[in-house]
């Protein structure tokens, strides 16, 4: 885009600066200044005043190419002293502004030129005309009365001399610096004026400077672009010429985080505002990488069909290194009046802060349930399970022995239960209700009291609930991020741990043939089972609470992904040999009646018999007893 002026500021201390919204402030020791002048083309007139006008002390003469192409010459006058030339010249500073002329006509300044010839211009630019130049009519210059004839005065020196018997047609000094336009032909600027006929020029292209040539009236034309009688020419930024446009964002310096093996797509389009000047059919928008060897990025443009230039710029992370980088989307053309010309976004080649991995349950239960403590099946079966205060899970070791330094719904002024063993005393150790006297000192939020984090388990009261057993539970995984979620599969592999050190269960997936030695190799790294997350199914054989931690295993991802889940099976028949002495004990009682009849059976014995035996018997006895009671007369 070049260089440009905006202003001036008249403090003698002060500070500029841009906001996170792009808009500029003024900072001095005694007050500060916002630009509530900024308009939505990005004008900054509250703190720098009028644009200023970007033109020098010379005069300038014009040379047409065509209608609508003309190129401007800066005279430098031959007595100039060495020192003052740069002052006369055009500089990069004046590429892509508009030139004005105090009568009429603008041009864009499309490119900016540096010379040594032809003698007396040093430096020259080509210009796009956006509106016609006005001339200079004959009652402004009587000159143009008359015939003009050229003719060759030195090396670099052209006479020209009117050639009218008119008496007010003639020269005058203030045509001084005014050009001679012939179409077809060389421009000639006036540098002097010998007398009313005659005046010496110097040519534009001096090789289309034909000598001893004549042109009637008419056919010639006077510009006046000099600075003798007051500049007669400005040049200023143009005018916002382009719209930029993004596709879902407003902010001009969005970011953007990369996962490894992960891609992101920036659209935008370039939107012309450029009336009067034609759109060339080269890329509007330029595209620079801050850090090349951090991230792939390509970018395609082309031009739809209205002459908008559309950008797609894709950056694909493929190297396992972590790191940032900025792309500058730079609207080379646009003018510095316009709002928007460079966009700086920035892409981390990292883990999002807003990427997560999460359990996805196989019946959902409302919030409004979890409060209540009561979600029932169909079955009337309730799905929640509040946990008894200081509850531990059990070990391998029994129910009755808790091994665990976790507590759930923890409160330190209740007993804790499950603690009469010496290793059950010496384990579970209080968290977020450390050195707390009661459970309201804790400071659960609902947050914790819902998470399945065991860091948070000293607030978690309801757990979900399952009938035993827990066969083919689905263990659904999903990773949430800005872009929505995806389900866990390869390339991701986990790893699974029961965060109480439990057992009795068991995990079943499938393991495509391509996923199989990169499973083998990242079990003998890791020490530890490596599973397919698509199709994992959960077998409990156990009782009450299973605390579940997945993790992805890394060189997929730069996240730290992992998830816990929490699972309470109740309903548990009796455990082992439980079971089994009541189901023996049962048997043999059986067996005993069963060979009791079969002895009975075969030896005539009839129980009725035996018992009217045993009820006769005893009423002789109660006879006796009463007649041997009675007093002897």
């Amino acid at each position: 885009m070049g260089q440009t002026k905006i202003g001036s500021i008249s403090d003698n201390i002060f500070t500029l600066y841009y906001d996170h919204m792009g808009f500029i402030h003024k900072l001095t020791p005694d007050h500060f200044e916002p630009d509530v002048s900024l308009t939505t083309l990005g004008n900054s007139r509250g703190i720098f005043g009028q644009p200023p006008d970007m033109g020098f002390e010379t005069a300038l003469a014009p040379q047409y190419i065509s209608l609508k192409e003309i190129i401007f010459y800066a005279y430098v006058p031959a007595n100039e002293p060495q020192g003052n030339i740069y002052t006369k010249k055009f500089s990069n500073m004046h590429l892509g502004k508009v030139i004005h002329s105090r009568k009429t006509g603008t041009a864009y300044i499309r490119k900016v030129l540096q010379h040594n010839t032809p003698e007396g211009f040093l430096s020259s630019i080509i210009a796009e005309v956006i509106n016609p130049f006005g001339i200079e009519e004959a009652n402004e210059s009587s000159c143009l009365s008359s015939s003009l004839s050229i003719n060759q005065a030195g090396n670099a020196s052209y006479k020209l001399t009117l050639q009218s018997q008119s008496i007010n047609s003639s020269f005058q000094d203030l045509d001084v610096e005014k050009t001679v336009v012939i179409p077809g032909y060389s421009s000639f600027l006036i540098t002097r004026v010998l007398d009313a006929k005659n005046a010496l020029a110097i040519a534009t292209m001096p090789e289309r400077a034909l000598s001893n040539m004549s042109f009637q009236k008419d056919s010639w034309f006077l510009y006046n672009l000099g600075h003798k009688n007051g500049r007669m020419w400005s040049i200023y930024a143009k005018p916002c010429n382009y719209w930029f446009q993004q596709d879902h964002s407003l902010s001009l310096n969005v970011l953007k985080y990369i996962d490894l093996g992960k891609s992101h797509t920036l659209k935008v389009k370039v939107i012309p505002n450029t009336k009067g000047v034609r759109t060339l059919e080269i890329p509007l928008l330029k595209v620079i990488v801050g850090n090349a060897n951090l991230l792939e990025v390509k970018a395609e443009g082309s031009f739809d069909d209205t002459d908008s230039y559309v950008m797609k710029i894709s950056a694909a992370s493929k190297a396992l290194r972590q790191g940032s980088t900025s792309l500058a989307l730079v609207i080379w053309g646009a003018s510095t009046e316009c709002f928007v010309t460079t966009v700086v976004p920035t892409l981390k080649n990292s883990c999002s802060y807003l990427k997560s991995m999460h359990h996805i349950p196989s019946k959902l239960i409302p919030l409004e349930d979890w409060i209540s403590g009561v979600h029932k099946d169909s079955q009337g079966f309730n799905m929640i399970k509040t946990l008894p205060i200081n509850y531990r899970p059990p070990s391998n070791m029994g129910i009755a022995i808790p091994l665990t330094d976790n507590f759930y719904h923890a409160d330190p002024s209740k007993p804790i239960p499950r603690n009469l063993f010496p290793k059950s005393k010496r384990s579970g150790k209080f968290k977020q209700c450390a050195n707390m006297s009661t459970r309201e000192e804790c400071n659960c939020t609902n947050d914790q009291k819902f998470s399945h984090a065991v860091a948070f388990s000293d607030c978690r009261e309801k757990v979900p609930r399952f009938k035993f057993p827990v066969t083919q539970y689905p263990v659904s995984l999903g990773i949430y991020s800005e872009n929505g979620r995806i389900p866990v599969e390869t390339p991701y592999l986990v790893t699974m741990t029961e965060v109480n050190r439990r057992e009795n269960w068991k995990l079943q997936h499938s393991v495509p043939e391509n996923v199989k030695k990169l499973k083998n190799y990242l079990e003998s790294h890791l020490n530890a089972p490596v599973y397919n997350p698509l199709g994992l199914n959960l077998s409990i054989k156990g009782s009450e609470l299973f605390h579940f931690r997945v993790s992805v295993v890394p060189g997929v991802t730069f996240c730290n992904l992992v998830e816990e889940f929490q699972i309470y099976v109740d309903e548990v028949p009796l455990p082992f040999p439980g079971h089994t002495l009541i189901a023996v004990a049962a048997a043999v009682v059986l067996g005993g009646l069963i060979f009791t009849a079969f002895m009975f059976q075969i030896r005539n014995i009839h129980p009725s018999d035996i018992c009217q035996k045993f009820m006769t018997r005893n009423k002789v006895n109660l006879s006796n007893f009463s007649i041997n009671q009675m007093p002897h007369r």
